[in-house]
């Protein structure tokens, strides 16, 4: 196989990882802001590149040596380590929303059991003050 097709094959592999540092980053920030519509974005983009780098890494089989599977497995390595961390913190932080919403629910039944449900609203003790 020519030198030319190897670079290119091998650049394929490189355009994808880079691909999947970025999305990373993204994933990061869309966590960071609570943006959910980005997070989910960033996650599916996520799964279609590590797919595509799978076939480019495939398809750079007789291209690729030793050295080139090394740094490549470096970089995905780094990208596993922080996609665990981000699951393991978005798993904290569901956990921690739904002990809320559990706690919640455990008051407003308990308010329920004491007749709260037949207290006026905060609104009209307000308009009484006129």
């Amino acid at each position: 196989m020519p030198q030319s097709d190897n670079a290119a094959l091998r650049a394929d592999v490189e355009r994808e990882v880079c691909a999947l540092e970025g999305l990373c980053a993204d994933i990061e920030r869309a966590l960071v802001a609570r943006d959910w519509d980005a997070f989910a974005v960033a996650m599916a983009d996520s799964r279609r590149v590590t797919h595509a780098m799978e076939n480019a890494m495939e398809a750079a089989a007789p291209a690729r040596d030793a050295a080139f599977d090394a740094a490549i497995y470096g970089r995905a390595k780094r990208i596993y380590d922080i996609r665990e961390n981000q699951v393991a913190r978005l798993t904290s932080y569901n956990d921690a929303v739904g002990r809320r919403l559990r706690q919640i629910a455990s008051v407003r039944s308990f308010a329920r059991k004491l007749g709260g449900g037949s207290a006026a609203p905060r609104v009209a003790a307000i308009d009484d003050r006129r």
